[in-house]
């Protein structure tokens, strides 16, 4: 009888440890890791260092290294390589920063991932553009857990947390890099600055001599027309995307405004060049700093290169920045937006789970305080967590708080698949009215027709 019991008692201990066992193997290493331990994730990533969390020593045990994509050479990205090394340091994870030419990187991104290949661990992204088209695709590691904390997100402008959750309502993205844009003009030729942009077209038409332009914008590169478009539209209150329908909008009151005021500052106003239709963002930053613009809208960090003398010959001591402006009178300040740009990192989903744990750890830092500051700090981009801008050394850099201002209202929308593809039609019809090939509403209302039909079908 005894022998009866014993055996049963070791039979139950044999099942007990066999789903010990099993359980145990259920449980993923990325798992292990306790992203609000020893510290809640806003405060152990929103401090001046970066705490790592609990649990992170085993899940990643035997990771060596990991790769991650980066948008062009290392010697741009100075803190994208100071921030690799301290997180070697901090882990023993060497990590392989893969310098990529920005014209190719969506298509080889994409392709290492069609291939389902675990060559890359981290890859970079532009939010905006096309986040929602790798999340369709099903390429992505979801990385809810490590923002799983509500104190995590007041460290960033308003509206990332939005912009994060997919359509499925998981978040496959981080921040690697964050930017906005804001009004830059010339005190010489425009004493003080406009608040709307109502007054900015007055103002731009008085500025326009035959040696500078009032008002300079871009429409000719990749993308480059939906910058000054969506500014206006967020000016308003608008926005440029249907999420429901998963679709660009600009046949709307607000893009219908924004839309003829910028196409009549070149036909009517002749306060802008019908040469914007040549003009990337770049191209006129630099028409800006050679002293040939009065006004114009970009990026935050253009701040750094105005200041510098080689960079920008004809503006020095002649160049200051405001807000971007709201649309007019009777808008509220909270208008006085600009898109927010992320330039984010996704986790392939194609990896071994201990690379995946590596992987989440190594996005976990680089959105964190110390990293931000490094961006801000050393590199002269703009900070993704809000209160480095506060930080003593932020006196440093040019114009910190109109850029801290600009950053806190700025917009962030996520386009629908091939979204920046579609920016090539808005270019073209935006051209068709400029060059005087169709009405200017008429150029307007048959982007939209040709919009939808690239949209999914209703």
């Amino acid at each position: 009888m005894k022998a009866k019991y014993l055996l049963f008692a070791v039979l139950l201990i044999t099942i007990a440890s066999a789903v010990g066992v099993a359980a145990g193997e259920s449980t993923k290493p990325y798992e292990v890791i306790q992203w609000n331990s020893p510290k809640p994730i806003g405060e152990r990533i929103g401090g001046s260092t970066y705490v790592l969390p609990d649990g992170w020593k085993e899940a990643v045990a035997g990771v060596k290294r990991i790769k991650v994509s980066n948008f062009g050479a290392l010697k741009h990205d100075p803190a994208t390589v100071q921030n690799a090394k301290k997180f070697e340091e901090l882990t023993g994870i060497n990590v392989q920063v893969l310098a990529w030419a920005e014209a190719p990187i969506v298509a080889k991104t994409v392709s290492i991932f069609a291939a389902k290949s675990p060559a890359v661990d981290v890859f970079c992204y532009d939010h905006p553009t096309t986040y929602t088209q790798m999340v369709a695709g099903g390429w992505l590691h979801p990385i809810d857990a490590i923002w799983n904390d509500p104190g995590a997100w007041e460290l960033y402008a308003g509206p990332l947390k939005e912009g994060l959750k997919a359509p499925d309502g998981h978040i496959y993205g981080s921040i690697g890099q964050t930017k906005t844009m804001m009004l830059y003009y010339r005190p010489s030729i425009v004493p003080k600055p406009p608040e709307t942009w109502v007054e900015l077209r007055d103002m731009a038409k008085k500025a326009t001599t035959p040696k500078v332009w009032g008002y300079v914008y871009s429409a000719g590169g990749e993308m480059d027309i939906i910058y000054p478009l969506r500014d206006m539209v967020y000016s308003q209150g608008g926005r440029i995307v249907d999420v429901e329908r998963q679709r660009i909008v600009i046949d709307s009151p607000e893009g219908r405004n924004a839309w003829k005021m910028l196409a009549e500052m070149v036909l009517v106003d002749k306060s802008a060049p019908a040469s914007v239709l040549e003009y990337s963002w770049m191209g006129v930053a630099d028409l800006f700093g050679m002293g040939k613009a009065a006004m114009i809208m970009t990026h935050t960090v253009d701040a750094n290169r105005y200041q510098d003398p080689k960079k920008a010959p004809g503006i020095q001591g002649d160049w200051a920045v405001t807000s971007p402006p709201k649309w007019d009178g009777t808008k509220p300040d909270s208008y006085h937006a600009s898109y927010f740009d992320v330039d984010g990192y996704m986790i392939n989903t194609f990896i071994n789970d201990r690379q995946k744990a590596a992987a989440m750890l190594f996005v976990d830092f680089m959105r964190s305080y110390e990293a931000s500051y490094r961006e801000l700090i050393v590199e002269g981009n703009e900070a993704a967590v809000i209160s480095v801008y506060d930080h003593p050394d932020a006196s440093k850099i040019p114009v910190p708080k109109a850029r801290q201002a600009a950053m806190k209202n700025a917009v962030l929308e996520t386009f629908p698949p091939a979204g920046r593809m579609l920016t090539d039609v808005l270019m073209e019809y935006f051209a068709n009215v400029i060059g005087g090939k169709m009405e200017l509403m008429e150029g307007l209302e048959k982007c939209q027709q040709v919009l939808d039909d690239y949209a999914v079908p209703e």
